[in-house]
């Protein structure tokens, strides 16, 4: 696998600071002149000289996400002035490669083609269209761009079939995942950024080098690195992936945890069918039909009527778990043991009642935990209709959504998302139907103080961030994932890490 760092500055002497600043973390460089032209010979030649590293000379018009605003002819003649200054590639358009011709000396060609408008399910004919425009020696690079996860996963499936040698991922947002798992599935090269901050991102969904570098495994990725991720819709909020690679990689293990935000589970297990991918995490909207299209289940998901663990098998199946159950079990405990400690009326477990807000996958998560620490359900949701039929599952007793101010518990747990970063300024509860003297657990992490929990300290209730909740079912989903124990100390410093860090980008 090699990384190709792509620069794109406005003159020379800012181009030759940029590969000062990226060379460390580059395999191959690609100098973009497509606002610079062509500077010269001799002053490409001692750009390219500067680099002590292979080079790829290109200009992209609008074809390639560029600017480049020159003819043809004069796009031709820089490909050919690169040539001759001594660069290992250029990089013409698929549709130009027979006009540009064979290059001097040892420098090859890259075929690229970018598809702006998708990914379309007939990648073949799109890929034959570029081989036959080669010179012998040339290289194919395929860019589509992808719309959804499920365009990613399909592009990286059919890189998996057609491989040799084929450059290929995808564009945008919702394909960056593919720069990172490209080389998994065959791709020689896989394009990045300038490191944070330092430059101008060549193409929509690209990485900057240093965070690429950082989500991949110590020794880098290739053939035999293990794939997992999360999966949910909405993702982009999910702290799994700095939790997981953090602790795959103080275990040293060849293994790399990306978020994926597919519009169907089904569709996406489907086509994920790569024996790399070796476990997913399952949140939001898909606990329940992760369960249901799993091969088997543990009873930890079985009994929770969902799952939040996906682990691949030996003949390719899945298995289901709900490490969410055992940490929320956990966190349940230690909680009445705190609320005790605080010198707060704390009931046996046998007599205690919690309130549970929510009939989602997480809903379920801690009616099922409820049952099995002995104390006793009550459950209200927006959806009174759900709620009902939750409650009747699980043993318990459903409160209507606009009653559950009058309930009597003693401990509040919102499996709502409100409060969250997609509903910020709601409550799930009103703050003046708080009582006090309560435990009050959120299952939402960011912001880790939701307004819930502000508003339960300030009534005298003992407030439980989702955080601990939350990484104590990463950890159980660590060890399913890759049969070690995590290092918890660096899960939680992790976490507050992130945190640390959402905050001060909160005030500022």
């Amino acid at each position: 696998m090699a990384i190709v760092v792509s620069l794109l500055e406005s003159s020379v002497p800012d181009l030759r600071a940029a590969v000062t600043r990226n060379l460390p973390m580059a395999d191959l460089i690609e100098l973009r002149l497509d606002r610079i032209g062509n500077p010269g010979e001799q002053v490409l030649r001692e750009l390219i000289k500067g680099c002590s590293k292979p080079v790829i000379v290109t200009v992209h018009g609008k074809e390639g996400f560029g600017e480049y605003e020159g003819s043809l002819e004069e796009r031709f003649e820089l490909l050919h002035t690169a040539a001759r200054s001594g660069a290992a590639f250029v990089d013409i358009d698929w549709r130009w490669s027979l006009d540009l011709g064979e290059m001097e000396g040892t420098c090859h060609r890259i075929v690229s083609r970018h598809e702006h408008s998708g990914t379309p399910e007939d990648l073949g004919r799109m890929h034959e269209e570029q081989i036959a425009v080669l010179y012998e020696g040339d290289v194919v690079k395929l860019v589509t761009h992808a719309q959804t996860t499920e365009d990613g996963v399909r592009l990286l499936r059919y890189l998996r079939e057609k491989g040799t040698g084929l450059i290929a991922f995808c564009s945008g947002a919702a394909g960056s995942f593919t720069r990172l798992l490209a080389p998994i599935f065959g791709s020689p090269f896989t394009y990045a950024g300038p490191k944070s901050g330092t430059g101008v991102v060549t193409a929509p969904g690209q990485w900057p080098v240093n965070e690429m570098l950082g989500a991949m495994p110590p020794g880098g990725i290739g053939p035999e690195t293990a794939i997992f991720g999360v999966v949910g819709n909405p993702i982009g909020h999910s702290w799994s992936p700095l939790l997981h690679n953090m602790a795959m990689k103080a275990a040293h293990l060849d293994a790399i945890y990306l978020a994926f935000e597919p519009a169907s589970l089904e569709g996406f297990l489907e086509i994920a069918n790569d024996e790399n991918y070796r476990g997913f995490s399952i949140t939001a909207p898909f606990k329940a039909e992760a369960l249901r299209l799993a091969k088997s289940a543990e009873r930890s998901a079985e009994a929770a009527g969902a799952a939040n663990t996906l682990v691949r098998d030996t003949d390719g199946g899945w298995l289901a778990s709900n490490s969410d159950v055992t940490a929320l079990r956990e966190v349940l405990e230690a909680s009445l043991h705190i609320h005790e400690q605080r010198g707060l009326h704390t009931p046996a477990v046998a007599n205690a009642h919690v309130l549970v807000l929510g009939a989602g996958g997480a809903a379920r998560a801690a009616a099922q935990a409820t049952r099995e620490i002995g104390a006793h359900l009550l459950i209200s949701a927006r959806r009174d209709e759900a709620a009902a039929a939750l409650a009747k599952e699980f043993l318990g007793q459903h409160i209507p959504w606009s009653e559950r101010g009058k309930a009597t518990y003693q401990v509040l747990l919102n499996c709502t998302p409100a409060g969250s970063l997609s509903q910020p300024d709601e409550l799930p509860m009103p703050a003046d139907q708080l009582p006090e003297g309560r435990i009050v657990i959120d299952a939402n992490y960011r912001p880790l103080r939701t307004p819930l929990l502000v508003a339960a300290q300030e009534r005298g209730n003992t407030p439980v961030p989702g955080g601990e909740w939350f990484v104590r079912q990463a950890a159980e989903q660590f060890q399913r994932f890759t049969h070690q124990e995590p290092d918890m100390a660096l899960m939680r410093a992790t976490f507050q890490h992130a945190y640390d860090g959402d905050r001060q980008k909160s005030r500022g």
